[in-house]
């Protein structure tokens, strides 16, 4: 639940809902800086939300890995939501 409370992340999993991308596309959709998407990926991609496969190479240019979301559900009960809001509330 932590990886998808933040609002880029969840941009991130709806673009690729749509179609597979590399890290430069999602980049260029979504006005941000390659090194920050890579870090949103890396994370995503570490809870088994998006998973990366190599794409082919493009003429003069190295191979570049293509993201897509994985197959997941979500299920989320009130008490979860509220072992996740005790969870983030520091000193009580």
């Amino acid at each position: 639940m932590k990886a998808l409370s933040n609002p880029v992340r969840l941009r991130i999993v709806a673009s690729l809902a749509e179609e597979p991308k590399h890290i430069y596309a999602l980049a260029k959709e979504l006005s941000l800086s390659y090194p920050l998407v890579h870090l949103y990926l890396e994370s995503l991609e570490k809870v088994g939300l998006v998973e990366g496969t190599p794409g082919p190479a493009q003429e003069d240019q190295r191979e570049r890995k293509y993201y897509r979301t994985s197959q997941f559900r979500v299920d989320l009960t009130p008490d979860m939501i509220r072992e996740i809001y005790k969870g983030g509330k520091k000193n009580g």
